[in-house]
């Protein structure tokens, strides 16, 4: 594998202070494109940013509220204004919320999983899509989740916005098609420090939380590398008659895009 998947691309990454978000920055930038990096976690934005700088490519971080619109429509005009463009859109922030039956959930708690899961990648899309309309391309990958159609008790909150948030990217896919822009919606495997938050925090968190950990126990601890390939997959142009799909991770096990450690 000597050719660069994203040379001379810019991708915008949330959640890259850490988990989840910093893999898919640092693999991104390992396969040439520049980044711009959102978090709250500035400490962990400036790390991973120097990691980026170390691999050759440039990196702009911002701490940004995914959930604030003038705080999103800021950042998105300081990328531009930086690199002239942007191509490659990865939301990955995200917000486990409470995990407890839904009589004893905090609404604010809920309401605040609902914020970062999908309020945020709406806003986030909301400011990114119009220079990709006008520059007639561009990939959208939103990381959402299987619990976005398929029940996971105590954690009512998490499966609505992932429900939402699986439909919001067929919906807009359609949207784009026009203009040569690809959106699609992944699952990730790997116990990231939010789901590590989880697992740590004992009782509480009902028979969903007990099965993970469980199988954490057993072995089944996915890295977080393993999501690699497909986010690499979803980000190139070997994905350009893919749209509107939802695609977990471990669905593309033979694929021809290997991971650039």
């Amino acid at each position: 594998m000597n050719k660069f998947l994203l040379e001379g691309k810019i991708a915008l990454v949330t959640g890259a202070a850490g988990g989840m978000g910093s893999a898919c920055a640092l693999t991104f930038a390992r396969e040439g494109a520049a980044l711009v990096l959102l978090d709250l976690n500035e400490a962990g934005l400036e790390k991973v940013a120097g990691q980026i700088r170390k691999l050759g490519r440039d990196a702009l971080s911002i701490v940004t509220d995914v959930t604030d619109p003038s705080a999103v429509q800021g950042t998105v005009e300081d990328a531009i204004q930086k690199f002239g463009r942007i191509d490659i859109l990865a939301n990955i922030a995200g917000h486990q919320g409470p995990g407890s039956p839904v009589w004893e959930v905090d609404p604010e708690a809920w309401k605040r999983t609902l914020d970062v899961n999908l309020w945020g990648p709406f806003l986030v899309c909301r400011f990114v899509l119009p220079h990709m309309v006008k520059q007639r391309g561009g990939k959208v990958i939103v990381v959402t989740s299987g619990a976005g159609d398929n029940p996971m008790p105590f954690f009512c909150g998490y499966a609505a916005s992932k429900a939402g948030a699986n439909h919001f990217v067929r919906t807009i896919a359609q949207e784009l098609k026009p203009y040569g822009i690809t959106v699609n919606a992944m699952g990730v495997r790997g116990v990231t420090p939010m789901w590590r938050d989880v697992l740590d925090a004992g009782a509480g968190g009902g028979t969903t939380t007990e099965m993970i950990r469980a199988q954490v126990k057993d072995g089944m601890d996915p890295k977080v590398e393993e999501n690699m390939p497909v986010f690499l997959f979803l980000a190139s142009e070997q994905s350009d008659h893919v749209t509107g799909q939802y695609i977990e991770a471990n669905s593309l096990p033979d694929y021809e895009i290997q991971y650039r450690s």
